[in-house]
Parts: structure tokens; C-alpha cells; sequence
């Protein structure tokens, strides 16, 4: 899954190259950003499972507004790293990937880094006095390429198991959809050069923990995210 989201990056930018330097009908505008996300939260939908904390994360990477014809709106897209943590707790000892183990409650910290490719329309006001409003709305492809975890539980027989930074890539799923959307401001810092600022949101459409080694039905990624990034 890792090579088909390069594959379609590089494609990506291939285009958003060509349509820089002149080769396209429409102006093209590339970035960088860094987003602090202050809201990781799994989603769950079976008795017996439940959400724990939410920690903090990031996004970054590039980002690229192919401009619609009239300068109000945007095809957004890019290409960036995203870091999630976020706590499961399970009550039910036929769930949980160490069910076979463990009495009664499994705690697990699920450390998740993707490679993501925004996939979204964003529309914009006119520019009054440098600034303007902005609203995004779209999706996301998010290819897994780490997976660690910590965990506690009490063994089956008596004694107690703990364990850090454990490799999960194999019992997690490789591949994250979802939905994205997001509204903030653009503020004129120099000829070519934009302040790019707002909220976003990340609402998971795919089960993020795979169920034939978890057995515990869909866990979603729901992520709150501060967006600020630089527009030349």
C-alpha cells in the first residue's frame, strides 16, 4: 500500500510541478506546514471496549492549492507525515490482542504514523486588506508506515504483564480513509507569501486495529488538529 500512495505522490507532484512552472491552465501554490494536534481519540462501537486518553500529535509536510479559474477556490492537496497516539481500554477478555492472556482489563497506548495524501476542495473569499477565509472539505488516503504500543494486563495464573514500544505493524490495519475538513484564514505576508492558519478536523472511516487479531469490532481515528503552515 506504502508504494501506491508514493506512486501516486510522485504522479502528484509531477503535475503540480508542470503546472508551477506554466504547463497547466491554472496558478499552483505550494507550501509547508506543521499542525499540532491536540485531540487523538479512538473511536469505538463494541460493548466491552472503550477510548482512554487522548494525547497530543502532529502533522507535516507539503502542501499544494491547484487555483480554480476565478482565484476563489482550490483542488487541496499534499503530501505529509502524521503522528497519533491515543489509549484503548478492554473489559471483555474475548477481546483485545492479548485475549488469550490476560484476566481482566488490557490497557493499550496505540503509537500510529501514516503517510497521507489529502484529497479536498477548499473555497476562499476575496482578499480584503490581505486577508481572507477559508473552508476546506474532502478526504484523506493514509498509508500505515509504523505501528508501536504499550500495554498492561493481568496474566492469566496469576502476575502482571507490561510492555513499551511494541511492533504492531502486522496487527494493525495498513490503510486509513477519512473524512477531512477544515476552515481558518489566509493573511498576506509579502508578494507570494501567505500565512496559512485555522481548525481542522480528521473524522476515520476505516477500522484502525485489524479485527482478526483484535476481534473487537470498528475502532475509528478521530483526530482535532491546529492547521498553520506557509504559502509562497
Amino acid at each position: 500500500m506504502k508504494r501506491y500512495v508514493l506512486l501516486s505522490a510522485v504522479l502528484m507532484f509531477t503535475v503540480v510541478a508542470q503546472a508551477q512552472y506554466g504547463y497547466f491552465p491554472r496558478p499552483v501554490r505550494l507550501g509547508f506546514k506543521v499542525d499540532p494536534v491536540f485531540v487523538n481519540s479512538l473511536k469505538t462501537l463494541e460493548n466491552g471496549v472503550s477510548k482512554t486518553d487522548s494525547k497530543f500529535g502532529v502533522n507535516y509536510g507539503l502542501m499544494a492549492d491547484i487555483m480554480f479559474i476565478d482565484g476563489r477556490g482550490a483542488f487541496a492537496t499534499g503530501l505529509e507525515v502524521s503522528h497519533a497516539t491515543a489509549g484503548l481500554s478492554y473489559n471483555d477478555n474475548t477481546k483485545g490482542l492479548k485475549r488469550g492472556e490476560a484476566t481482566g482489563q488490557q490497557n493499550y497506548d496505540l503509537k500510529l504514523q501514516y503517510l497521507n495524501i489529502p484529497i479536498t476542495v477548499k473555497l476562499k473569499t476575496n482578499m480584503n486588506e490581505g486577508f481572507r477565509w477559508w473552508g476546506q472539505f474532502g478526504g484523506g488516503l493514509g498509508a500505515l508506515i509504523r505501528s508501536r504500543a504499550d500495554y498492561s494486563y493481568a496474566k492469566v495464573g496469576g502476575g502482571n504483564v507490561s510492555e513499551t514500544n511494541v511492533n504492531v505493524l502486522n496487527q494493525t490495519n495498513k490503510v486509513n480513509l477519512s473524512l477531512v475538513m477544515g476552515a481558518g484564514g489566509e493573511y498576506r505576508l509579502a508578494d507570494r507569501t501567505d500565512l496559512f492558519f485555522g481548525l481542522g478536523f480528521e473524522n476515520g472511516f476505516t477500522d484502525i486495529t485489524s479485527n482478526k487479531q483484535w476481534n473487537d469490532g470498528k475502532v475509528a481515528l478521530n483526530r482535532w488538529a491546529i492547521r498553520l503552515g506557509v504559502f509562497f
